[in-house]
């Protein structure tokens, strides 16, 4: 807007004598800008949509062990360890190149748990909460832009929340989901609470369905034993009882349910109930009725069957997924859950028959799920004969086993492996006769070789070949154990030669931030970590001094235990910024155990956290009266996720102390 010459006068003036400028003038200088028709949450850190999909990393998944056979090429579950954000996005390049179908159902259970409500069964934390206030809204505002991408044009998204963030997060799902129907459900999952203040009772699901999403809703409750014992038949042989059907409407003397005089009182029944359209609530089905078919368990912290126990922080019962999955999808339809925690969303869907895929940056969360795959059984509420599970793959992403894959998987492989590490566009052109592999933030993109080594010399050849033709930057990638010299570029005539090394950490040229880990928790004390993970890195085991005796224990009921008492436990970091330690073993994150390994794959029976094991002394307590097996293993996890894995026979326990 422009000033017209007498408020200019006036503006001047203002100025001159040193007043305070009139607050008329604020909108006349410093328009606002145009105002969003629809409501909209507005917080500090919000980034745009836009910028969410380009910058957010998409690591490759990197299969670790497949579950199962399938013949190649055949479709199977995925099982993903590694931050979601990053992982989503990799899904999202997968469906874009048709390697994956769109996704019809999504159900996310996002930890925003309080101290208390994260105590798995020996009170330990499980994974981190996201930091509460806008951080936690962003940070699952962006996994929901991803999600929202992900999803079919016929797909459903089920929110789980609790009373402190379902308020902010409906307002983004209404910004996200805008053309969606929506519904509020109210889970009631047992009081919880110490009695100093009003107790929790229920949570709430967020259902966004598409408008051409399907929707097979809960089964439909009978007439109440009230009603079907009031009925009544008229002279033509017409079912009716006294009153109106439903709470609203006009009142009528009488209400026929069915009009065809050839069924009996229970055909006619039967197909009443078929035909009503409401889902639940009806003054036709008594309170007591609806209380009793809505509340599968008794009361209590998320009743979950002791049949169905993993011992993992808010596992939710297969009762409540089921009705979820069998509304809101088909069977061979595929589910997502990217906080899949004790599993319960994969574990439901295989038994109703759909595809599964799941994503946890716990390895706590990921071995229990390996576990419940393969210990579970047919019917909902873990009842009737074992299950065997349709095969599926733990993958990394973002944190990858030992470089060695690296040469071990050929030079095509690994060719697309590191453009896709790198965000590269993928693409082969020429500059000068030379050809190039991609291009990266516009600049040239060269995948060097496996073999042979990355020399300053190799950076002047190139320079002599490309360097006129290239305006300023050009990176070269390559295997870390290549590279012959350390800094991350050589300047040559004004144009600077990137290296982006295999492993590495993303450098601040790329992505102006440091490479951070999705941190394992080593005690509750860590429960608002921030479970973000930028860029990727390779595992590397820690060092691990153990020794492994037999003891019986003072005071305990138990006759004797196994220890193993940690001697030594140092981190494995190769990085331009190492954490630091007090002591060494102040990295160690937990100790899990399988007391009857089988040799195939893990399934953990005990797990110790880093704070009661310090308390401890270093050992961990096993009680022998359980031990199954003739092997046990072992698996020692740093604060960094990496994992040193030991099998032990039995009998390497002989030694005998006393406590």
């Amino acid at each position: 807007m422009k000033l017209d010459d007498g408020l200019k006068q006036e503006l001047i003036a203002a100025i001159k004598e040193n007043k305070d400028v009139p607050e008329s003038f604020k909108n006349l200088l410093f328009p606002p800008k145009e105002q969003p028709k629809e409501i909209e949450l507005r917080y500090g850190i919000k980034e745009r949509e836009e910028d969410i999909l380009a910058d957010t990393m998409a690591m490759p998944f990197q299969p670790i062990k497949q579950f199962g056979v399938t013949k190649e090429g055949n479709e199977h579950n995925m099982l993903i360890f590694g931050d979601n954000l990053q992982a989503l996005k990799y899904l999202k390049k997968q469906q874009d190149e048709g390697k994956i179908e769109k996704i019809k159902l999504i159900y996310i259970d996002p930890p925003f748990a309080s101290n208390e409500e994260m105590k798995g069964t020996k009170g330990e934390l499980a994974y981190g909460d996201l930091i509460a206030g806008a951080k936690f809204v962003e940070g699952l505002r962006k996994r929901l832009v991803f999600m929202r991408e992900l999803l079919s044009d016929d797909g459903t998204i089920y929110v789980h929340l609790d009373a402190r963030t379902s308020h902010y997060v409906k307002v983004v799902l209404d910004e996200l989901f805008p053309s969606f129907e929506v519904a509020e459900i109210v889970w009631v999952c047992g009081l919880m609470g110490s009695g100093k203040f009003y107790p929790k009772a229920h949570e709430t699901i967020f259902c966004y369905k598409s408008k051409y999403s399907s929707f097979d809703p809960p089964r439909r409750l009978g007439y109440s034993e009230r009603i079907t014992s009031a009925l009544m038949k008229d002279k033509d042989g017409w079912y009716y009882t006294r009153g109106r059907e439903s709470s609203g409407g006009e009142n009528y003397l009488k209400t026929y349910i069915c009009k065809d005089p050839k069924l009996s009182k229970e055909e006619a029944l039967k197909l009443a109930n078929s035909e009503r359209p409401q889902t639940a609530w009806s003054v036709w089905i008594g309170k007591e009725d609806l209380a009793k078919e809505f509340n599968d368990y008794p009361v209590g912290t998320y009743a979950y069957t002791s049949r169905e126990k993993t011992g993992y922080p808010t596992q939710k019962p297969e009762a409540l997924l089921a009705r979820i999955i069998e509304a809101s999808s088909s069977k061979g339809d595929i589910v997502l859950d990217c906080f899949a925690g004790s599993g319960t969303t994969g574990v439901v869907a295989e038994k109703l028959g759909r595809r599964w895929i799941m994503a946890d940056s716990s390895k706590l969360s990921i071995y229990t799920i390996i576990k419940r795959m393969h210990n579970s059984k047919k019917e909902i509420g873990n009842k009737g004969n074992a299950l065997r599970p349709k095969t599926f793959t733990l993958y990394n992403a973002g944190l990858y086993e030992d470089h060695d894959f690296i040469i071990k998987m050929g030079e095509e492989n690994f060719k697309r492996f590191a453009l896709d590490l790198f965000q590269v566009e993928s693409k082969a052109f020429e500059i000068n006769g030379l050809v190039m592999d991609g291009t990266l933030l516009n600049c040239p993109v060269k995948v060097f070789s496996q073999e042979g080594y990355l020399t300053a010399e190799y950076v002047d050849q190139l320079d002599e070949v490309v360097g006129e033709y290239i305006k300023s930057r050009m990176f070269i990638i390559a295997p870390a154990s290549r590279v012959y010299f350390l800094q991350d570029f050589i300047e040559k005539n004004g144009v600077r030669y990137y290296v982006l090394r295999i492993p590495y950490s993303v450098i601040d040229e790329l992505h102006k931030r440091t490479f951070t880990r999705p941190l394992q928790p080593t005690s509750l004390k860590d429960i608002n970590q921030n479970i973000e993970q930028i860029g990727f890195d390779f595992i590397r085991p820690p060092n691990v001094k153990a020794t492994y005796y037999k003891q019986k224990p003072k005071d305990k009921l138990i006759e004797e235990e196994l220890i193993i008492q940690i001697e030594e436990f140092e981190a494995v970091q190769r990085s331009k910024e190492p954490v630091k330690f007090d002591d060494p073993k102040d990295a160690l994150s937990m100790v899990m155990v399988d007391r009857d390994y089988n040799g195939k794959y893990f399934n953990m029976t005990d797990y110790f956290f880093a704070d009661k094991i310090k308390k401890e002394e270093y050992k961990v307590r096993i009680p022998i009266a359980n031990l199954l097996g003739e092997n046990v293993c072992i698996i020692f996890m740093d604060i960094f996720g990496n994992e040193r894995v030991e099998v032990k026979k039995r009998w390497d326990f002989n030694g005998e102390r006393n406590d």
